[in-house]
């Protein structure tokens, strides 16, 4: 901690004690401003950067003016410790200042030892509440829902509306739609929040283990390695949530278990007779026709009723497309920062691109393509991203078209729009089918033409799949 860093402001209608504390502290390095009443270190606190705040409790004839200063500088920045103090001092009046948020107390006359080391706690505990405070927002971020396509509005509507109870809820949707991240979001923004989420990725659980892992076992019956904890996942997740990962994959004997642990939130360790008792929501997902799955097998159709009682359809992003510019903003504020890396802007054509693009892998290939691209280009500070720069998967070039046409540079302008525009039309015609009236719509160009363009570029419409 750089002391010639901090302003400290101190408060005392004395003026002869406020310069002393000042001269103590500048002594330690410390930037001090001075204030001699309560209207004075208002306008201060309005309109400096201040560190810490010493005030005495008892200024200009009125007993509690520290305590309004207090309250004045919480409502500002509550970030900033506020020391009283005060020569008329007893415990009701330090009980008092610490209820209404000071972080300590000190009386007069003081030693100027005990003034520093207070300082420094507090201003020790002003950076740990902003480390914590950086921590929890970096965190919200990540679980941020982003989108504003009517589609994922439907979804976050669904989500406030059952966020706050404790339904058990089953999430369906392709493979890095953002079914794990919604289930935190769930977790978070419910009662549970202060209490652990934890995942259960039931494709990684084998039948000899599945039970194992879920419920736990008995120290003095099983004999396991010392570090290794006896408590399952229920015991873990208990007063918190409990996330299933594709449940299908679950085995077939530990779901008939898990159908009686929802039940009756209760289970017995492996080894043991003594029933554990726990308090958990259950959140499920898949990426599979979870109807189909029971037909075949794969999923109890008991399990299936009592984990679906909120069940949430995830969309796919490709029909989600106008999502695509706030996530790619999103991820590249997350991913310069972790990435420490300069900030790519992309041009409206490699936004028609991406915006066009299928996105077998939905979310996450959109967030691992920025990645790429960051590691790609982000040594240059405000580098542009083209469509040449983008990956060949997302052009969509077949194997042979990227050997004649992946170097863009090569072609003079007049080609290089040229084969732009053939992509992009063929792209967005197969993203609607054929259907000139959407495309048209869509792409913002008069449908008369967008057929003159079709005949320029000699695409067929007929011959879109």
């Amino acid at each position: 901690m750089l002391k010639n860093k901090i302003t400290i402001l101190v408060v005392d209608d004395e003026q002869d004690i406020c310069n002393m504390v000042a001269e103590i502290l500048k002594d330690e390095g410390y930037k001090v401003i001075t204030a001699y009443g309560y209207n004075s270190a208002l306008d201060i606190i309005k309109n400096e950067n201040i560190n810490l705040i010493l005030t005495d409790i008892w200024m200009d004839n009125n007993t509690v003016a520290g305590l309004e200063l207090l309250e004045s500088s919480i409502k500002y920045n509550h970030l900033t410790p506020v020391i009283m103090m005060s020569g008329h001092g007893n415990i009701e009046t330090a009980m008092k200042a610490a209820k209404s948020g000071a972080f300590d107390f000190i009386e007069k006359p003081f030693k100027s030892e005990r003034l520093i080391l207070l300082i420094e706690k507090a201003l020790e505990d002003r950076i740990l509440k902003i480390k914590i405070l950086d921590y929890e927002t970096s965190e919200n971020q990540k679980t941020e829902l982003i989108g504003d396509s009517n589609i994922f509005k439907n979804v976050k509507t669904q989500l406030d509306k059952i966020s706050l109870s404790n339904s058990r809820v089953l999430l369906n949707g392709p493979s890095g739609s953002g079914k794990e991240l919604i289930a935190r979001w769930i977790h978070k923004n419910s009662e549970r929040k202060t209490f652990p989420f934890i995942v259960a990725s039931c494709a990684t659980l084998s039948p000899e283990r599945a039970e194992e892992v879920l419920f736990g076992w008995d120290k003095s019956s099983i004999i396991k390695n010392d570090n290794e904890s006896s408590l399952g996942l229920f015991d873990q997740s208990n007063n918190g949530t409990l996330f299933f990962d594709e449940i299908c994959d679950l085995p077939l004997e530990t779901q008939g278990k898990l159908v009686q642990v929802i039940q009756d939130q209760s289970f017995y360790k492996i080894g043991s007779n003594k029933k554990v008792t726990v308090d958990v929501r259950i959140i499920s997902a898949s990426n599979k026709d979870l109807l189909q799955s029971v037909k075949d097998g794969f999923l109890r159709e008991d399990l299936f009723y009592r984990l679906s009682v909120v069940p949430i359809q995830i969309p796919p992003l490709r029909e989600r497309s106008e999502d695509i510019n706030s996530l790619i903003q999103h991820f590249l504020k997350l991913l310069t920062k972790e990435f420490g890396s300069g900030k790519l802007n992309f041009s409206p054509e490699s936004l028609v691109v991406l915006q066009s693009y299928d996105w077998p892998g939905n979310v996450r290939q959109l967030k691992n393509i920025l990645e790429w691209l960051i590691i790609m280009y982000g040594q240059q500070e405000n580098f542009i991203i083209t469509p040449s720069h983008l990956p060949p998967e997302i052009i969509g070039l077949n194997t042979s078209e990227k050997k004649k046409n992946i170097n863009s540079l090569e072609l003079s302008l007049k080609d290089a729009r040229k084969l732009f525009e053939t992509n992009y039309l063929k792209e967005q015609l197969n993203r609607f089918k054929g259907n000139i009236a959407r495309t048209s719509t869509y792409i913002g160009m008069d449908r008369s033409a967008l057929h003159r363009k079709l005949k320029e570029l000699n695409i067929n419409v007929n011959d879109i799949n």
